[in-house]
Formats: structure tokens, C-alpha cells, sequence
């Protein structure tokens, strides 16, 4: 019912969205960041290297003008070399001329504006009092435009003389940035694009999986338990598929168990149950209570099917508990060779009573194992009890004690009616009581199994009908370095 709740909550569709919502957003955030990144990265090198290039190029220029006035204008004083109109060592530049004095002031301009006269205090000009270069960025703030001014100390090979500076457009630049960009924006524009694609179709195989196993959870709270997922791949999805599947195949064991279960005990009740109301309804007439031994033949069946059912709901609530894995082990070393003799000893009366040679078998006198002893108890007498049941008057049941390497075997022999060969494998399966089983519920085996399971011991039948069984138990030994 817990199961079947949980899985009848209204299905919230919007979850499966959100997944595919927040995966193509995490991974399209991620891929834009990266072209952005990439975008700028290529920017800052194309623009570097055009300014670079420009720079480059004012450099040679201004140092081949400092060669030539040298070389030949040394002897001249600045304002001589302006006024005699000396111009061969400026006037090849290709970039706008300007000579200013130690002073800063400007003393030609080659464009002839109004900036002759005027005292130029930029931080690179300011830097060439004691020679060098240094170039800046400016902006005119009338027209708009940016240009880039390289700032050249001029010497006449013995102390500076002036200050050339020479000054290029950066407009020009620009456009071409803009032109080399051009690629750089289309492969990022397609990079995101097909980013954008890829994360539709990843979260789409992502998610379609995961749709098919809500639909298989939905069908299964529906009871619909023979519903299947399918598992198309190895990974996460694929192992998870699989649990389903594993999940519901439980699910559908159980259910058949719950309902072999109701029918068994309703059955397995019902009988008990008749022969007391009968007897008692018997006994509550007045003719039958003047007969003495008619009442009490009636209170001892009435007293033999209580005990009867107090027997099933023994089993049933040892199967309860198996079946929930709430059993509680109090393992322990247990001298199982003293444990089967306080058990012989309790069944010896009964044998003895139905005049069965009930005999105990062993060489040893100390076999150790980690067990509970009153779990261990409840399987010997459960195997010795069905040995008994299928046993006729005068037949045997031996119970033979040894030991091998690894294990303490246990062996509980009887020449009963055994059991049919097809039956074997089927004897220790829950509620199954053979063509010829005396069993209550059919839990005795199965509830033994189970416990020898819990000690990583097993149980191990061989019959042949009409000639008896041999029921072997193999409990592990206690290990040298084993603790309690």
C-alpha cells in the first residue's frame, strides 16, 4: 500500500521540463561565456597587433628623421632647420609632423592648424625630458576621432634639440579590425548555434529515457506490475532502468506471495478453526456433557487443533519476519555438538512415544560455530520434526554430527516415505506442501533455509520415495581469528 501511495502522487510534467530547461541554459551559459571569451581574446590580438604595426612604423620613421638630422642638420639650430625650411628629414613622414621645443610648445605642425604655439603636457611628452619615446591615445573631442601619437626626442647628438611627435588616424584601424573580426564573429555565432542544437538533441536523449521509466513508475502504482522499462544503454539511465525492472519483478513476487499467502492461511485456518466450533457447539448440549468421554474426546481435539494453530502462527510470524529482514541475530560461538544433544533430548520422549529408534551420532566433542542457538534449535527440531511425521512405527530417525574444513555438517537421516523426485527442489519453497505433506503451512523448510542463509550455511536435501530422506546442514565453523 506504501508502495502503491508513493506511487500515485500527481506526476509533475514540469520536473522533465526543468530538466531540459536548466541543462541547455547551464551548457549554452557555458558555451557563450566561452565564445565571449574567445570573441574578446581575438580582439585584443587583431587590435594589438594593427597598433603594434602602426607603432612599428612611426618608430622607424621617427628614428630615420633623428639619423638625418644628425647626419646632416646638426649644425643648425631647430627654429633655423623650421625657418630655412629645412624639411627633408620630417617632411617624408606619412603620419602628421610635429616639432615641439624642450619647452613642449608646438613649433610646426605639418596639418598648419592653430596648434602651432600651443603647449602640448600629455603624459608621454612629459615623459621625454630626458629623451626616449612614448606613444599615446587621444581623442578629439570635436570631430571624434581617436588617433595614436608616438613622442620621439630629437638630439643633435649631443643634448635633445626638441621633440618630434608624429600622429596617426586610428580610424582607419578601426575599419580594419572590424573587416579581420568578421570571421571570428561568424565562427562564435555558429559555435553557439550549434551548441544550442547539440544541447536540444543531448537533453532530449537525456530526457526521453527518463519519461519512458516515469510511464513504467505510473503503470506499476497502477498495479499494473508486469510493467517493464527498457534499458537501451549501459550507463546511469540503463542501471536505473534495470533497478526498475529488478523493483518490479519484487513487486510481482510478492503480490503472488501475499495472495498464495491469504489463500494458504485462509485454508490452513479454516480447518482448526471448524473442528473447534464444532466441538464446542457440540459441547454446550445437554446430552453430551452427562457423556464423560465424549467430552473428553471433544476437549482434546478442541485442545489439539489450539495447539495446531498456535503452531501456524509460530511459522507465520517467523515468515513475517524473514520476509522483512527484521529478524535479529544474536550470534554467538555455539558448541553445536552439546546444541544437538539438548535437542535429541527434548525429542527423545516423543520418539519413544511412537516407538521410533531416534538415535545421535557423533565423534566429537567440541564443533564451534557463530550462531544463534535458538535459531539453530528451531531448524533442528523443524528437520527432525518432519522427519518424525514422515517416519511409520518402528522406523528410525539418526542424527549424524561431523565436520569438514570449512563447515559443521549435520546430517538427519530417516527411512520414511521420502519424497518424490520432482518435489525435491520444490520442498523448501514458502507455503508448498507436497501431494503428501503433513506440514500446517508449509513454512518449515523455507523458515530453516532462511535462517541457515543468515549463518551462510545451507540446506541440502536427498530422498528417494518409499525409502527415506537425508536432510544435510553445513554451518560455517568458528575461525580462528573470528570474534563473537
Amino acid at each position: 500500500m506504501a508502495l502503491k501511495k508513493f506511487f500515485s502522487k500527481k506526476k509533475n510534467t514540469k520536473h522533465i521540463g526543468g530538466i531540459k530547461t536548466s541543462v541547455t541554459i547551464l551548457v549554452m551559459t557555458f558555451v557563450v561565456f566561452i565564445v565571449l571569451g574567445f570573441e574578446f581574446f581575438s580582439y585584443c590580438i587583431i587590435r594589438g597587433y594593427n597598433e603594434s604595426s602602426v607603432i612599428g612604423v612611426m618608430l622607424n620613421q621617427a628614428r630615420y628623421n633623428q639619423e638625418l638630422y644628425i647626419n646632416y642638420l646638426s649644425n643648425y639650430t631647430l627654429d633655423d632647420v623650421i625657418i630655412g625650411d629645412k624639411d627633408q628629414f620630417y617632411r617624408s613622414n606619412t603620419s602628421q609632423v610635429q616639432i615641439l621645443d624642450n619647452s613642449q610648445v608646438v613649433v610646426y605642425d605639418s596639418l598648419a592648424n592653430s596648434s602651432i604655439g600651443e603647449k602640448i603636457e600629455t603624459e608621454a611628452v612629459n615623459k621625454l625630458k630626458n629623451g626616449g619615446y612614448a606613444y599615446d591615445r587621444n581623442k578629439n573631442e570635436k570631430t571624434g576621432e581617436t588617433t595614436l601619437s608616438l613622442s620621439y626626442a630629437l638630439s643633435d647628438g649631443k643634448e635633445q634639440v626638441g621633440i618630434l611627435r608624429l600622429t596617426s588616424s586610428l580610424d582607419s584601424i578601426n575599419i580594419k579590425i572590424k573587416e579581420q573580426m568578421i570571421p571570428y564573429i561568424i565562427f562564435g555565432l555558429s559555435a553557439i548555434f550549434l551548441a544550442f542544437i547539440l544541447s536540444k538533441l543531448a537533453t532530449e536523449k537525456l530526457v526521453k529515457p527518463i519519461k519512458s521509466l516515469t510511464e513504467v513508475c505510473e503503470k506499476l502504482a497502477k498495479g499494473k506490475f508486469d510493467a517493464r522499462a527498457e534499458v537501451n544503454s549501459n550507463d546511469e539511465i540503463g542501471e536505473l532502468a534495470n533497478t526498475l525492472n529488478f523493483m518490479s519483478e519484487n513487486i510481482t513476487k510478492k503480490e503472488d506471495l501475499k495472495n498464495e499467502f491469504i489463500s494458504s492461511v485462509s485454508h490452513e485456518l479454516r480447518t482448526p478453526l471448524t473442528s473447534i466450533k464444532g466441538w464446542a457447539i457440540t459441547l454446550q448440549s445437554a446430552p453430551i456433557q452427562q457423556d464423560k468421554e465424549m467430552l473428553s474426546q471433544g476437549l482434546g481435539i478442541i485442545e489439539k487443533e489450539s495447539e495446531r494453530l498456535n503452531l501456524m502462527v509460530e511459522d507465520l510470524l517467523d515468515f513475517s519476519r524473514l520476509s522483512s529482514s527484521n529478524m535479529v541475530y544474536n550470534k554467538k560461538k555455539l558448541n553445536i555438538v552439546q546444541t544437538l544433544e539438548d535437542v535429541y533430548n527434548q525429542i527423545i520422549p516423543r520418539t519413544n512415544h511412537l516407538k521410533i529408534d531416534f538415535e545421535y551420532k557423533t565423534i566429537y566433542n567440541d564443533i564451534e560455530v557463530l550462531a544463534d542457538e535458538n535459531r539453530m534449535k528451531e531448524v533442528f527440531i523443524n528437520v527432525i520434526d518432519n522427519a518424525i511425521k514422515f517416519t511409520r512405527n518402528n522406523g528410525f530417525v539418526k542424527i549424524i554430527a561431523d565436520q569438514d574444513n570449512d563447515n559443521a555438517v549435520i546430517k538427519v537421516i530417516d527411512n520414511g516415505e521420502g519424497i518424490k523426485r520432482e518435489e525435491i527442489g520444490l520442498v523448501t519453497s514458502k507455503f508448498y506442501k507436497g501431494s503428501s505433506s503433513k506440514s500446517h503451512t508449509g513454512l518449515g523448510l523455507s523458515i530453516c533455509e532462511e535462517i541457515l542463509k543468515a549463518h551462510n550455511g545451507n540446506l541440502k536435501i536427498e530422498s528417494e520415495y518409499g525409502k527415506g530422506t537425508t536432510v544435510t546442514l553445513n554451518i560455517p565453523k568458528v575461525k580462528e581469528n573470528e570474534e563473537n
